[in-house]
């Protein structure tokens, strides 16, 4: 098991480490939706500072994740993703992901788990709403990747 759930207030804190393959991944996501607690999370901060992508994760693991992410979006649709992290590798499938426009969720990119916390704090989801732009390069749209 490459990763750690951390369930705080009113979110979950996932740390993945190590080389992450795409059934680890989803793994994760599995263990963290099955929750009880999961219907009132509003924030996921995924911390891949310690990571690896597996050469093994492609776009057919990004579609299907966004499935189980749209199927579980009635129990828990307020949740806003903040990601973080500096691995060339992570990014671009991170940017790839958030190019699909298959997931329900605005997802923030983020170099630091301070950035991500910020951004989360401030309620991205209601500047979502009103369609203002939040975060620095963030294109004013509904659907964006924000920080760097």
């Amino acid at each position: 098991m490459a990763y750690r759930i951390r369930w705080e207030g009113h979110g979950v804190y996932r740390r993945f480490f190590g080389t992450i393959s795409a059934s680890e991944f989803l793994d994760a996501y599995k263990e963290m939706s099955s929750d009880v607690r999961f219907e009132f999370v509003r924030y996921i901060v995924t911390d891949f500072l310690e990571a690896r992508k597996n050469a093994d994760v492609d776009e057919r693991d990004a579609k299907a994740f966004a499935a189980l992410e749209r199927l579980n979006f009635y129990s828990a649709p307020n949740i806003v993703n903040a990601a973080v992290a500096t691995d060339a590798e992570i990014l671009a499938h991170l940017r790839y992901f958030e190019s699909l426009n298959l997931s329900p969720y605005p997802l923030g990119i983020f170099s630091t788990v301070a950035e991500a916390r910020a951004w989360v704090a401030s309620n991205p989801r209601r500047h979502l709403q009103l369609g203002l732009n939040v975060a620095r390069g963030a294109p004013n749209t509904a659907r964006w990747a924000g920080g760097r």
